[in-house]
């Protein structure tokens, strides 16, 4: 079985069990980060791990990707993989999806100085897709997959955030 196939049958399969049994469909992430001596840090997540670190000119030591690196990481693999799996879904095919990501920041604003905002003023997605579809399908589908993918969604539209702080074991 090629690997399209798989993917089609194997999300089919699941629509179909969370189409009976919706609860099976319900999930919870749960990941710790620790920062070690200067601002070096793992990220751990159901036995996987990764570094983070911060650039040598704020005072990291550059040996891993900074955060922002796995947040575009995310949006732009998590779109790619979007696509691509409602193509299987629907029996489209995509020879190649290719997505990009550039934001503009004020460096100023993540070391907390007034008058910058630590946020992106802006970000900008680029998707390139080969496939021998009509282009309108293409376009659709991708305007299908945008309105369903998690981390493109959580870029583009606020959501609820919450944060607790223990301090010496205290919760406050």
């Amino acid at each position: 079985m090629d690997k399209n196939t798989h993917a089609r049958e194997a999300q089919l399969r699941a629509i179909s069990i969370y189409e009976k049994r919706p609860e099976r469909a319900q999930v919870v992430n749960r990941g710790t980060a620790e920062v070690l001596e200067g601002l070096g840090c793992i990220y751990e997540q159901d036995g996987q791990r990764l570094s983070v670190d911060m650039p040598t000119a704020i005072g990291g030591s550059e040996e891993a990707p900074p955060p922002g690196y796995f947040g575009r990481a995310a949006v732009c693999s998590c779109l790619a993989i979007g696509i691509k799996m409602t193509a299987a879904r629907e029996n489209l095919q995509l020879d190649a999806v290719r997505v990009g990501i550039e934001q503009d920041w004020d460096n100023r604003g993540v070391l907390a100085m007034e008058g910058a905002s630590p946020v992106p003023s802006d970000t900008r997605i680029a998707i390139d897709i080969a496939s021998s579809e009509a282009e309108e399908k293409v376009r659709s589908l991708v305007a299908r997959a945008l309105v369903s993918d998690p981390w493109f969604l959580t870029f583009r539209d606020a959501q609820p955030v919450t944060s607790e702080l223990s301090v010496n074991g205290m919760v406050a």
